[in-house]
C-alpha cells in the first residue's frame, strides 16, 4: 500500500482485534429489543438489578427544558 502509513491498521494490531472481538460475535447472545426512550428491556433488568435497586437520574423540569439555573 502506498500512502501515509499511519493512515493504516497494523496487521498484528487487526489480528489482535479479531482474537478479542470473534469469540463474542460467535457466542449467538440473544438481542432484546425495547422501547425507545426506556432503560431496556425487562428481560435483561430482572438478571442486572443491583442491590438497592435502580435510580432513575431524571432532572427537574427546568433542567430538561434546558432553561439556564439560577444561582442564589
Amino acid at each position: 500500500m502506498a500512502g501515509n502509513a499511519t493512515l493504516f491498521a497494523r496487521e498484528d494490531y487487526i489480528e489482535e482485534a479479531w482474537r478479542i472481538v470473534d469469540p463474542v460475535l460467535k457466542a449467538g447472545t440473544p438481542v432484546y429489543e425495547y422501547e425507545p426512550g426506556s432503560w431496556g428491556p425487562g428481560a435483561v433488568e430482572e438478571r442486572l438489578v443491583p442491590p438497592g435497586g435502580w435510580h432513575n437520574p431524571v432532572l427537574g423540569p427546568t433542567a430538561a427544558t434546558g432553561a439556564a439555573m439560577q444561582v442564589a
